[in-house]
């Protein structure tokens, strides 16, 4: 036996195996394809860019690794069952549960796996990504700046610059939109000082004009000076939603705050979600043998995204407090967990029940 559920283990997890590969190669692009846009808009260094698509990929394991399984099984129990493995091992004394037993120890595993990922990996690797977007975004490092090309930052200010010179830059032009109006300085030379703690002094000097621009379409000049300074914080507080993504476990479940329990649910439910959708799947093998596998994976994709959406409006809920801490997102699972208990039941109470 020990033999057959090594073959089971092999024949079902195979295709998990690649659908994880191919969600994985599609969400890294999807990824590093948007990441590169802000590359070449705000000139982050390649890097930073590759890093940040690696840990942005690596927070969203918690949901590729329980969508792999669901297709990975649902793909390799369909295969076996329409070649009658399924009938054949159940002939000599196996059935379903032999085929629990094979994958049993794997998913588990998997779930253990998510378990890690989730609440060690997960705010840490929010905590570097939240440090390199303030380091990188809402930094103005003129050494980033392309003379002769306009540079956008923080979606706040334009600079422009005819060249560049002893570490600084000629001719320049900065446009910063401010609530009620917009400001403008020109100059011949803008040199850039860094104070600590994210403080920038930029020093305009040579034939410095200041503009004011109102939002009704007037402008007018402030004035004209040799030398101006601007000191100004380049990198802003984190928000709430960031605080509470980077929070240690352990912090949240100290906390009793609905935005945060909403992210300790999160990092609880993950695992669980591994369980649920793995006997899911195993549950869906057994609808109807003859649809053929584009069907099979098809409602497995329905499910898998029917699920995690039901999460996300729970998460949201549990936000708002909108419902309760218990059961708060722990729904999300139960409900699974009751729809495979009463089909289980009319399965069994049916005549001529599959195997």
């Amino acid at each position: 036996m020990l033999i057959i559920e090594r073959y089971l283990a092999r024949e079902i997890l195979r295709p998990a195996i690649g659908v994880f590969v191919f969600l994985v190669l599609v969400v890294l692009i999807f990824y590093a394809s948007q990441l590169l846009g802000r590359a070449a808009v705000e000139g982050f260094p390649m890097e930073v860019v590759l890093t940040m698509a690696t840990l942005r990929l690596g927070i969203f394991l918690d949901v590729l690794i329980p969508i792999a399984l669901l297709l990975g099984i649902v793909s390799g129990l369909g295969k076996l069952q329409s070649a009658h493995e399924i009938i054949a091992l159940a002939a000599v004394g196996g059935g379903r549960r032999r085929v629990v037993f094979a994958v049993g120890f794997w998913v588990i595993l998997l779930a253990l796996t998510v378990a890690a990922l989730s609440m060690f990996f997960r705010p840490w690797a929010y905590a570097t990504v939240y440090q390199l977007e303030r380091d990188m975004a809402a930094e103005l490092n003129l050494e980033r700046i392309e003379p002769g090309r306009f540079q956008v930052g923080d979606q706040t200010w334009l600079l422009y610059a005819e060249g560049r010179s002893d570490g600084g830059l000629d001719d320049v032009m900065v446009h910063q939109r401010m609530v009620d109006f917009d400001g403008m300085l020109r100059a011949r030379r803008l040199d850039q000082r860094d104070e600590g703690d994210g403080l920038i002094r930029l020093v305009f000097s040579g034939d410095v004009h200041s503009y004011r621009f109102e939002h009704d379409g007037s402008s007018d000049l402030i004035g004209n000076f040799e030398r101006f300074e601007v000191l100004f914080q380049s990198r802003s507080p984190p928000e709430r939603a960031q605080l509470r993504r980077a929070m240690s476990t352990l912090a949240l479940i100290d906390s009793e705050e609905p935005i945060e329990l909403a992210e300790l649910h999160w990092r609880l439910v993950s695992p669980i979600s591994v369980l649920v959708l793995a006997l899911a799947a195993i549950a869906m093998s057994r609808i109807n043998p003859r649809l053929g596998q584009s069907a099979r994976v098809l409602s497995a994709s329905v499910v898998g995204t029917v699920y995690f959406s039901v999460m996300g409006v729970l998460i949201n809920w549990l936000e708002q407090g909108t419902i309760t801490s218990w059961p708060g997102v722990y729904l999300a699972p139960m409900g699974v967990v009751l729809i495979l208990a009463v089909r289980y039941w009319l399965v069994q109470r049916g005549p001529g029940a599959p195997l």
